[in-house]
């Protein structure tokens, strides 16, 4: 017979653990952006979005993961993710 731990007890734990925060800072050098929106429409996370000009912004930055898919593919280079510094 195994022991069951009760559901109450499984949820306790998971609010228990600490938030994950993010992982990566994006920063966006708007005046290169010719707002292609390719990192907008493909980061996995929706970190960014667009502004009431089309250009992105970083909607989400808790969201970051720092996979680096939109500073790899920008055609401008106009967006840089650094890790988080750990405190």
């Amino acid at each position: 017979m195994t022991d069951q731990i009760p559901d109450q007890e499984v949820q306790a734990e998971k609010t228990n653990r600490p938030a994950k925060g993010p992982r990566g800072v994006v920063t966006i050098f708007g005046l290169w952006c010719k707002g292609c929106r390719i990192c907008v429409e493909f980061c996995p996370t929706g970190v960014l979005a667009f502004d009431e000009h089309d250009h992105p912004y970083v909607a989400h930055p808790e969201k970051c993961t720092a996979c680096h898919w939109c500073d790899t593919h920008c055609p401008d280079l106009a967006i840089v993710v650094t890790g988080v510094k750990s405190q």
